[in-house]
């Protein structure tokens, strides 16, 4: 805990973090079968969003790859917050192309968080501590997961599925903005890049 607060960008970072999974990913786990099924009569809308998700993570790990921004906190945490679009292009009847193409937003953004975030953590966290940082990490982004869960599906029983999403949405867009205010999440670093970097 003393060497993950000594960098205030992966706290802000693993709030914003928290915020999508145990809310977006947790919303959107729920919603979207019973969405496809329900108001779609289809599975197909369901196998199409977890398809274009999964290669809308492909195409974002690629550019990453291949991408350098200045500003990769700021950029990365934009990628983050693109994950609200897969509960957003749920909350009303639209087309469902695109709801496809949401979760081909999502599944792009969250590459374009996950790259720099491992990247930065390996980068700035002391060799000695980066274990435990990186579990702790796991731990709380991924393993308050379940208590989203576990609140989402009653939730959506007792305000119906378009508020709990659109709750959800806006949590997965103003968590990472609010975390780009961090002073050191524009660089995911305690200083600035140098030009030769």
């Amino acid at each position: 805990m003393r060497e993950a607060r000594r960098h205030p960008w992966f706290l802000a970072g693993l709030g914003a973090l928290v915020a999508v999974v145990a809310l977006g990913y947790s919303a959107t786990s729920v919603a979207l079968p019973l969405i496809s099924r329900d108001r779609y009569g289809t599975e197909w809308i369901l196998a199409a969003a977890m398809t274009a998700y999964t290669l809308g993570a492909l195409a974002g790990a690629l550019v990453i790859a291949r991408l350098r921004p200045r500003s990769q906190g700021w950029a990365a945490l934009a990628g983050l917050a693109a994950y609200g679009a897969a509960p957003l292009s749920l909350v009303l009847p639209v087309h469902p192309l695109v709801i496809v193409a949401a979760y081909a937003v999502a599944g792009i953004g969250i590459e374009l968080f996950n790259v720099p975030w491992f990247t930065a953590t390996q980068r700035e966290v002391a060799p000695d501590k980066l274990a435990r940082v990186s579990s702790l990490d796991f731990l709380v982004s991924y393993g308050l997961a379940p208590v989203g869960l576990a609140l989402i599906a009653p939730a959506i029983g007792a305000f119906g599925p378009a508020p709990v999403l659109a709750v959800c949405a806006a949590a997965c867009f103003l968590v990472p903005a609010a975390a780009a205010l961090v002073p050191t999440s524009r660089h995911f670093a305690r200083t600035a890049p140098s030009a030769a970097d």
